[in-house]
């Protein structure tokens, strides 16, 4: 296990860096960076690139709101829709928390290329403990 406030490999081949955080809200912000090797044969971004970005806000801002520190999580569903253009370089996206329960929360993330503009958005729903 990753331990509280240290990144995880993954996030770290996704040029993950947070920005903003807020645990009492349930949101996370945090920029990636797409380089060359994150290109699809059409020129852009790979989406599942894209789509592990917001699994990671999604994931983060869940995270946030444990109680207890090293709580286990897992995403048991995520929905991306591509909405924009997305070529290589930073991407800075927001993740929040929709709903907490017990052990299910609902998370919700937007993706943003260096212009400002939407790239894609998901949902997700993680199952919190064991």
């Amino acid at each position: 296990m990753i331990p509280v406030g240290e990144e995880s490999p993954a996030a770290m081949t996704l040029g993950k860096r947070v920005i903003e955080s807020d645990a009492e809200r349930g949101y996370v912000k945090a920029s990636f960076v797409a380089g060359d090797n994150f290109i699809n044969r059409g020129g852009r971004v790979f989406g599942g690139f894209l789509s592990a970005m917001l699994d990671a806000l999604c994931g983060h801002a869940t995270r946030l709101t444990h109680r207890e520190a090293n709580t286990p999580q897992v995403t048991l569903e995520l929905k991306t829709s591509f909405v924009g253009r997305a070529d290589k370089g930073t991407f800075v996206g927001e993740g929040w928390v929709r709903h907490r329960g017990k052990s299910i929360a609902f998370a919700e993330a937007e993706l943003r290329n260096e212009a400002g503009d939407v790239v894609a958005r998901g949902s997700a729903t993680l199952k919190v403990g064991k």
